[in-house]
């Protein structure tokens, strides 16, 4: 049976050698389902050796210090959607996208060539509508509709013309279209430096697609254009299952050992929002479990959220274990934050400036007492905040504990005496997320004032490259 099988698998690439040589627009003679269906499973084992060859060279140029899949855009979506929805997109619908806009036009048809002119004017359409003014879009869309009718009036000519040299032009067109479907993955690698060294990278990085591409090719002209979806269909819910499987691992980033200090970096391959998560900054030591990328970086600025401009839209889902440990004096927290925090820039890809800015903060002030002390409560000990869609309750919470939860929910600065923000326990009910509304019931309900000023504040900005 190994025998059988080794020599169908060396058949099935010696077929698909022969083809990719050269590239013709030929059918294969008519197969049963079950013959096309063996031959799927045996390019499809031919595709995923390829690719996971491949990926173990980029894992080698990754331990070699390239670091060039820091951020992945599937990877991303597989953090943010849920695993059915992934699923459904990622092995369903995208693919039969792709193949519709790759694969469907390697076998020639009239049809097609219609369905192209008719996308193309769409096309053209839209980018005149967007960056012409309006009178010359209007120019470009008479144009183009006066195109499509003279096509459909001699779209018998046109289509024998384009017969006539498909046949010469078939291989650079196919293999133009596995190129292009490859390349438009690197869109996948979301920092990718183009301005950098890591540009020499683009043919390995792509790799995999475009064999992917050209196997995907083959299977639609030999055994036609569901059986190249169903391959990738199928190599998509292949490599998915697997990563979905390995979701629960870490991924090691950096590992730094030293005279001066240890430094090592692990991300989540998917944040467990139940797990324990913890963080601790001492005199030489730094840790987080478990702790999301972007709550790393403000802990490591040492500064309010308000104070801190940071990019949310890339890395939203990540989370890190970080573990710093400094083994030469002096041993200074302010300065191993900031170590930490240059070396996470260098695997995370992103900067830190600072700049003045007027800033509108407010004074803390008690404008009624008798009616602030009419909320006290004997402290019991545990103070909680919790959260709904509606508002921000607090129980046995300091006047500190109060303004730090306004500060990081409004995302305003609040300046208040010290001895003002440890006196007393109180209990207080705000709206969420209308710090108008949230002002007057402080006011109103509690007897606190809220004073506006403006303040000359140093902003540190955080931005993704």
């Amino acid at each position: 049976m190994l025998h059988s099988f080794t020599l169908q698998l060396k058949q099935t690439a010696s077929d698909i050698w022969l083809f990719l040589k050269n590239p013709k627009d030929q059918p294969e003679a008519h197969k049963s389902t079950a013959d096309k269906l063996r031959i799927l499973l045996l390019v499809l084992l031919l595709n995923m050796t390829l690719t996971f060859a491949f990926m173990g060279v980029m894992q080698l140029l990754k331990l070699m210090g390239w670091h060039v899949n820091s951020s992945h855009s599937v990877l991303e979506m597989m953090r943010s959607f849920p695993i059915w929805a992934f699923l459904l997109l990622g092995v369903l619908a995208v693919p039969l996208l792709e193949e519709l806009i790759f694969r469907y036009g390697l076998r020639f048809k009239s049809g097609y060539i219609a369905l192209l002119a008719v996308a193309a004017a769409i096309v053209l359409s839209n980018l005149a509508y967007s960056n012409l003014p309006l009178v010359g879009a209007m120019a470009v869309w008479g144009i183009l509709g006066i195109a499509l009718v003279l096509y459909a009036l001699n779209a018998d000519k046109i289509t024998g013309f384009l017969k006539k040299v498909w046949g010469k032009v078939y291989g650079v067109f196919f293999y133009f279209m596995a190129l292009g479907f490859g390349l438009i993955h690197i869109a996948n690698f979301t920092d990718f430096d183009y301005a950098s060294a890591a540009v020499l990278l683009i043919p390995i990085l792509v790799a995999p697609q475009v064999i992917g591409g050209m196997l995907m090719g083959y299977m639609r002209v030999k055994h036609g254009f569901r059986w190249g979806y169903f391959m990738h269909a199928g190599h998509n819910a292949l490599l998915f299952g697997l990563a979905f499987a390995t979701m629960g691992m870490l991924d090691e980033k950096l590992h730094i050992q030293n005279e001066n200090y240890t430094l090592q970096v692990e991300e989540h391959m998917l944040h467990d929002k139940t797990a324990l998560s913890s963080r601790f900054i001492g005199v030489d030591s730094v840790g987080f479990e478990n702790q999301k990328l972007h709550d790393v970086i403000l802990a490591l600025l040492d500064r309010e959220e308000s104070l801190v401009e940071l990019d949310k839209k890339k890395h939203q889902y990540t989370a890190i274990d970080l573990h710093f440990k400094a083994h030469a004096a002096p041993k200074d927290i302010k300065q191993n934050k900031q170590l930490v925090l240059e070396q996470l820039q260098e695997v995370y890809k992103f900067d830190v400036v600072y700049r003045s800015q007027q800033m509108d903060a407010w004074d803390v002030a008690i404008a009624d007492s008798s009616l602030l002390a009419t909320n006290a409560v004997a402290d019991m000990g545990k103070s909680t905040v919790s959260y709904n869609e509606d508002a921000i309750t607090f129980e046995n919470v300091t006047l500190g504990e109060l303004v730090g939860a306004i500060e990081t929910n409004f995302e305003v600065g609040l300046i208040a005496e010290r001895e003002l923000l440890e006196s007393g326990k109180y209990n207080f009910k705000l709206p969420k997320g209308d710090f108008e509304k949230a002002k007057e019931d402080l006011k109103t309900k509690y007897g606190i004032l809220l004073k506006s000023r403006m303040e000359l504040a140093d902003l540190a900005v955080v931005s993704f490259k």
